[in-house]
């Protein structure tokens, strides 16, 4: 049996729906706004708190006041209060330099150095087109004195900080088998060779990608095509020491190796997390290897990440540096620039990510020496280049094992089409 509500209760039920809904809204309103009054409350307390520093210190400094000094320490320290290793005030220049580096350019002397084991700087990497490679100066080129100052006597680090106060132009002298040269440099910008390729063992190919910029995709693709005319049967990408840089370039790469697929996703401020890149149904079918070291930053730790995740390669090395955030750079009206981070990536790839750092599936890691001088390290003299050439080898062998028993044992296919042709062939006996 129906019961029937009365106009009156009807009416009476709405107002108090209505009322229950303004309740809720008001009560929803007062705590956004009194939590925005917190933040301007605390906003105007810091801004209060500065402009009494400023005050106190003009009444009584008694030295020089620079205002654009003092402005860029203001800002730098209040970008240093977030606490963040990743965010950073950038200069007019350096905010340009960034700009630049993320194009494929690069201003400098174009070399990678690090401390030889007696003390002096070793020359790892010298980049193609870059001053110290115009100069002359090779990898495995020891810096023994630097703007007359023998390395050993001022110290390592004070000798690296002399090549970066003299500019434009810094005197070095280098020692290479015993003979030394003398050059003097001048800082330039150059484009970035950020990738470079060979072959090893038989017949796979190594690529080293040194960072991730405009020019990268282009570059690695110009490699890619070379090493596959030779008829390469595997691949090993080279991601250690590699400082990461562009998520975006990363994923123009791994969307030509990959299958269909989601490359990169990022969760932002508000906790809501986003697809950023995705890779078409074209890829690469060749056994690949991923390496990576404690160098491996940023996009090259993604890049890594999402290689094993579609199980399109494994990784080998060791644990990387743990940059799973993503920075962005803005612009001020000044010219200069804050590069803060705005979230961070792929949340969902499970037991791959250990504290934001890639864990290798095979873990091999290298002596002092031999990370002192990995670049200068043969092939053969690598354990973990030699790892991942092992493991493509098992895994070519592994396929070509299952293409022969493909071979012996007939699919359902030919077996019918035998049986048709064998029917077929009795009938025209018969007949």
């Amino acid at each position: 049996m129906n019961k029937k509500i009365s106009l009156g209760m009807a009416v009476s039920i709405a107002a108090i729906v209505a009322a229950f809904a303004v309740v809720i809204t008001y009560t929803a309103a007062i705590r956004v706004f009194d939590s925005r009054m917190s933040s301007v409350t605390e906003r105007q307390n810091m801004y209060e708190v500065l402009s009494e520093i400023d005050m106190t210190v003009r009444q009584n400094y008694c030295g020089d006041i620079s205002e654009n000094y003092l402005q860029r320490n203001i800002s730098q320290g209040y970008v240093l209060g977030l606490d963040d290793a990743y965010s950073a005030y950038l200069s007019a220049d350096e905010y340009q330099l960034a700009v630049n580096e993320s194009l494929g350019y690069t201003f400098g002397l174009g070399m990678d150095v690090d401390r030889s084991t007696e003390g002096y700087i070793l020359v790892n990497v010298v980049y193609k087109g870059s001053p110290a490679d115009k100069a002359g100066i090779k990898a495995g080129d020891t810096i023994v004195t630097v703007e007359g100052k023998d390395v050993l006597t001022v110290g390592y680090d004070k000798a690296i900080s002399l090549i970066g106060e003299a500019s434009p132009k810094v005197s070095v002298v280098t020692s290479r088998s015993g003979k030394k040269s003398a050059y003097e440099l001048t800082r330039s910008k150059f484009e970035t060779k950020s990738v470079s390729h060979r072959i090893t063992g038989e017949s796979i190919g190594v690529i080293k990608i040194y960072e991730f910029n405009a020019k990268t995709p282009e570059q690695f693709n110009s490699a890619l095509n070379k090493l596959r005319n030779q008829n390469v049967t595997g691949l090993i990408i080279d991601l250690r020491d590699n400082g990461g840089n562009n998520y975006q370039y990363a994923c123009e790469i791994l969307d030509t190796l990959l299958p269909a697929g989601k490359l990169m996703s990022v969760t932002g401020k508000d906790g809501n997390s986003s697809i950023k890149y995705t890779s078409d149904t074209q890829f690469i079918d060749l056994p690949m290897e991923v390496l990576i070291n404690e160098g491996t930053d940023g996009a090259a730790e993604l890049f890594a990440a999402v290689m094993m995740n579609y199980g399109s390669a494994e990784s080998i090395g060791t644990k990387t540096a743990g940059h799973d955030t993503v920075q962005e750079l803005f612009q001020l009206s000044n010219g200069c620039a804050v590069r803060i981070t705005t979230g961070r990536w792929s949340d969902d790839l499970g037991e791959m990510i250990s504290e934001g750092r890639v864990v290798p599936q095979f873990e091999v890691g290298l002596t002092t020496y031999q990370k002192t001088n990995r670049y200068l390290l043969s092939d053969e003299s690598d354990p973990q280049l030699q790892t991942a050439l092992d493991r493509i080898n098992a895994t070519i062998a592994a396929r070509k094992e299952a293409q022969a028993q493909e071979e012996v044992t007939p699919t359902d296919s030919t077996t019918a089409a035998a049986k048709k042709t064998e029917k077929a062939t009795t009938n025209a006996k018969k007949g």
